[in-house]
C-alpha cells in the first residue's frame, strides 16, 4: 500500500543531494497530500472571501466550506462541531486553555501534575501559570523505557491536583501512554484531564469523549493537514467557563464605546480573521486518512518494528526508549559519533531526521542524553526509506580520513589547502571531523560555564586570552560536535596569526563564508557560528 499511497505526495518525488528524499522527520510534520494541496488552491482560485461576515454569494459559499470543515475534523474525534474551537495547533492550544481557564480557576497552593514525556507546548504555559497564581507542579517521572512511572502518578494524584496535563504520544520517544487508565484515576481525584494529541492523531484512532478527557488538543500539519490550523476540543460545559484570550473581531456579539459582550462559542474563542483555507486543508487530509486501507495502521507498526530490528543490528548505535506501546517514532544515539555530525551526513544522503533534544529537553536531560537522532514514520514510509537511512548510517561509520591531507599537527595553511583540495561537501564533512579530532591540547578551551557559547545547537566554548610576548589575544575552542570542533580548530589557527590590529578588525563571519564553509553548514549551525563570532568580537572589543 505504502508505494501507492507514497505517489500522492509530490514532495516525496524529489532528490535532495543526488538521492532519493527518504522523508522521516513527519512528527515534526507531515507531507501533505495533493488532496490536502489541492483543496487549498481551490479555495483561493475560486472561493476566497472572509467568512460569516457579508450577504454576498461568495462568502455564503466560504462560510458554508469553513463550518463544513469543522464539523468534519470534529466528527474525526468523534466531537460536535461547536466542540471544536480553531486555533493555530497545540501550542496555542494549550496556551488557551492556561490563559482562559487555568488562571480563572488555579488558586495558589493548588497542585497541577504534568508528565515528564511532555514537549515544551505542554510543559512551559503551566510553569507560567504556576508563577502567576502560586500553584505548584508536579511532574510524573519517566522510567529507563522512555514510559511514565505509573506508580509515582498514583502516589502524586493522592495531592488531588487540578489540573492533570499529558500527551497522548511522547513526541521525543513514541510512548503511546494508557490514557483511559490514567484518565479514569484522575477523574477519580476530580481532577480536570488536558490532552496533547499532537503526535497521536495521525497514527491513532481517537474517540475523545470515551477517552473522557475534558481538553483535546491537536495540529494539523502533523496529520496531513496544512501549517497553521488547530484546534481544541471541548464540551461547551468546559468551554463556557473560558474568559477570552484575544478579544477583538469576530468574537463579539454587541460592543458600545464603553463595553462589549462576546459571541456564542466556540466564536468567542476565535477572535479575527481565521485560517479558512487551513480548515479546509486539514478537513480534506482528515478525508484522506479515513479513505486509506483498513490495515494501514498495523502496516505502520510492522515498518517501525522493522526499522528498530535495523537499527538494533547496527553495533555503534543504541536506540533511545523501550515503550510496549509505541508508535511511529523512534530515537537513537550514535555510541561513537556526536548527533550533530551524524545528522550532516544523513542529510548529505537525502535522509531528514530530526537531531537535536525536540523541544523536551527536561525529558532528555531525565534520560542523561544530550541529543538524539529522531526518525519518524508516517503512513508513506517504506522499507526503502529504513534501508536509505541505515545505509547512510554505516557510511557515516565507516567512512575512512582523506588520503593523504590528514596530518598530527595542522596549520592554517594546510588546513585551508585541504578544505580548498576536498571534492564535494562529503569530503569536506570528512575533513572537518579530521579537524575536530585532530584539535590539539594548546587550543582546547576549558569546558567551563564562563566560557561556553549560548546558542550553538552542540555545547561549544570559547576562550580568550592575553599573549604578553606578542601583545595580542589567544583563541582555544571546543565543541562536543567534531564537525563544528573542526571548523574552530582552523578559525583558532588563523586568528592566532593575526596581530592585535587585524584581531580587532576580524570579520570572522565573513572569513567563514569566504572559505567556504558556510554554505556547508545548516541554518542552525550557521547560527550557532554567528553566535560564536559575536563572542568573539565582544571579547576582542572588551580588551
Amino acid at each position: 500500500m505504502n508505494n501507492r499511497v507514497r505517489q500522492q505526495f509530490p514532495a516525496l518525488q524529489q532528490r535532495i543531494n543526488g538521492q532519493p528524499l527518504c522523508y522521516l522527520d513527519s512528527a515534526a510534520t507531515a507531507q501533505k497530500p495533493m488532496s490536502v494541496i489541492t483543496a487549498v488552491q481551490q479555495f483561493y482560485r475560486r472561493e476566497n472571501a472572509n467568512v460569516h461576515r457579508a450577504g454576498y454569494q461568495l462568502a455564503a459559499i466560504a462560510t458554508d466550506k469553513f463550518e463544513s470543515a469543522r464539523a468534519q475534523v470534529a466528527a474525526f474525534f468523534g466531537m460536535a462541531a461547536n466542540e471544536l474551537v480553531w486555533t493555530k495547533g497545540c501550542t496555542e492550544s494549550i496556551n488557551l486553555v492556561a490563559h482562559s481557564w487555568a488562571l480563572g480557576h488555579i488558586c495558589a497552593h493548588d497542585r497541577m501534575l504534568v508528565s515528564g514525556l511532555e514537549h515544551h507546548a505542554n510543559l512551559v504555559p503551566w510553569q507560567q501559570v504556576c508563577k502567576a497564581t502560586g500553584a505548584h507542579l508536579d511532574i510524573i517521572p519517566v522510567q529507563d523505557s522512555g514510559e511514565l512511572d505509573l506508580n509515582a502518578y498514583q502516589e502524586l494524584l493522592q495531592h488531588k491536583p487540578k489540573l492533570v496535563a499529558i500527551s497522548h504520544v511522547s513526541n521525543a520517544l513514541g510512548t503511546v501512554n494508557p490514557l483511559h487508565t490514567m484518565i479514569s484515576q484522575a477523574k477519580a481525584v476530580g481532577a480536570i484531564v488536558l490532552v496533547d494529541g499532537a503526535q497521536a492523531a495521525a497514527h491513532l484512532a481517537i474517540d475523545v469523549p470515551a477517552l473522557g478527557a475534558d481538553f483535546y488538543v491537536f495540529s494539523g500539519h502533523k496529520m496531513y493537514g496544512p501549517t497553521g490550523i488547530g484546534g481544541l476540543l471541548a464540551k461547551p460545559c468546559m468551554l463556557e467557563q473560558f474568559e477570552p484570550w484575544q478579544t477583538g473581531g469576530e468574537m463579539v456579539e454587541t460592543v458600545s464605546y464603553q463595553e462589549a459582550t462576546w459571541a456564542p462559542l466556540p466564536y468567542r474563542l476565535e477572535a479575527g480573521t481565521p485560517n479558512i483555507a487551513g480548515a479546509i486543508g486539514l478537513a480534506k487530509a482528515t478525508e484522506f486518512m479515513t479513505q486509506l486501507s483498513s490495515d494501514w495502521r498495523q502496516q505502520e507498526s510492522d515498518l517501525l518494528a522493522y526499522l528498530r530490528f535495523k537499527l538494533s543490528q547496527l553495533p555503534y548505535i543504541q536506540l533511545i526508549g523501550n515503550a510496549a506501546q509505541q508508535v511511529a517514532v523512534q530515537s537513537f544515539v550514535s555510541v561513537t559519533m556526536h548527533a550533530q555530525d551524524v545528522a550532516q551526513y544523513l542529510d548529505q544522503s537525502g535522509v531528514a531526521v530530526r537531531v537535536g533534544k525536540h523541544c523536551a529537553h527536561p525529558l532528555l536531560d531525565a534520560l542523561g542524553v544530550d541529543a538524539t537522532l529522531r526518525a519518524s514514520l508516517a503512513c508513506y514510509s517504506t522499507e526503502q526509506d529504513v534501508d536509505q537511512l541505515i545505509a547512510a548510517l554505516e557510511f557515516a561509520h565507516t567512512a575512512e580520513a582523506l588520503p593523504n591531507t590528514i596530518e598530527q599537527h595542522w596549520n592554517e595553511k594546510s588546513a585551508l589547502w585541504a578544505l580548498g583540495e576536498a571534492k564535494g561537501w562529503q569530503h569536506t564533512l570528512k575533513l572537518l571531523i579530521e579537524l575536530g579530532r585532530a584539535l590539539p591540547p594548546e587550543l582546547q578551551a576549558n569546558k567551563e560555564q564562563q566560557y561556553w557559547i549560548n546558542g550553538c545547537e552542540s555545547s561549544t566554548w570559547l576562550m580568550l586570552e592575553l599573549d604578553d610576548q606578542h601583545h595580542k589575544l589567544c583563541c582555544k575552542v571546543e565543541s562536543e560536535a567534531n564537525v563544528i570542533r573542526g571548523v574552530l580548530h582552523v578559525l583558532a589557527l588563523h586568528f592566532n596569526t593575526l596581530n592585535s590590529k587585524q584581531q580587532a578588525s576580524f570579520d570572522g563571519a565573513q572569513w567563514l563564508t569566504n572559505i567556504g564553509i558556510v554554505g556547508q553548514l545548516s541554518t542552525t549551525r550557521n547560527q550557532g557560528m554567528r553566535a560564536v563570532m559575536q563572542q568573539l568580537h565582544a571579547a576582542v572589543g572588551a580588551v
